[in-house]
């Protein structure tokens, strides 16, 4: 893994936006390095698109949203 990142690991890209998760990651279409094919949610509508590896960032643990279950 020479990119650093993995299938199933959520990253946002560099710019910012929704916490996407990685679905794949492979050569798309006719660009000759790997990109990261990432699905997100807005609202209950899933989205998917392909990006290039350097735009992402790993979600890091202190940004990850934390719910508390009580009973």
């Amino acid at each position: 893994m020479p990119h650093g990142f993995e299938v199933g690991q959520v990253v946002r890209l560099k710019s910012g936006g929704p916490r996407m998760t990685i679905t794949g990651i492979e050569r798309y279409g006719n660009i000759p390095r790997d990109q990261a094919k990432c699905v997100w949610f807005e609202g209950s509508n899933k989205k998917e698109d392909v990006f290039e590896l350097p735009a992402l960032e790993g979600e890091s643990e202190n940004r990850r949203s934390t719910f508390a279950i009580t009973e």
